[in-house]
């Protein structure tokens, strides 16, 4: 699944120009894999320190192309814009204030919504809150 994730992604970047060399694949590779909000900044220097060498212009560019696609979504938290991948199917999320975990949630709570006289056409909906862990934890 991850390798047909990270392949199907690497396609459509190369599609809008963005040539996927291994160190960006990889770069790509790690941040389809996280599961916590990063800013661009932090997603660079999290795959430095692994040895992958991607220029902090591409992370942003790959970002960018991302949300154009619709394959991540930013949230600002603290007043800082940080990114989440997004698969390509309908997802929400469970996002926690605290660790800044993100879980995606693919059971839609809302899918037979309907408001009289409103024809809904898509939604986006987003928990935030605190996850069991960091509630577990002292501090």
């Amino acid at each position: 699944m991850k390798d047909e994730m990270v392949g199907m992604v690497s396609e459509k970047l190369h599609q809008k120009g963005m040539r996927m060399t291994g160190p960006r694949k990889e770069a790509l590779e790690f941040f389809i894999l996280e599961h916590h909000l990063l800013t661009p900044q932090e997603l660079f220097e999290d795959i430095s320190k692994r040895g992958v060498k991607v220029g902090l212009t591409t992370v942003y560019r790959m970002m960018n192309s991302l949300m154009e696609m619709n394959l991540a979504r930013n949230y600002s938290i603290e007043g800082e814009l940080r990114y989440i991948f997004c698969p390509p199917y309908h997802h929400h999320h469970l996002i926690c204030l605290k660790c800044l975990k993100v879980e995606d949630v693919f059971d839609c709570p809302v899918k037979n919504f309907k408001i009289e006289g409103f024809k809904v056409q898509s939604h986006q909906l987003d928990f935030f809150g605190i996850c069991e862990d960091c509630q577990k934890s002292k501090g």
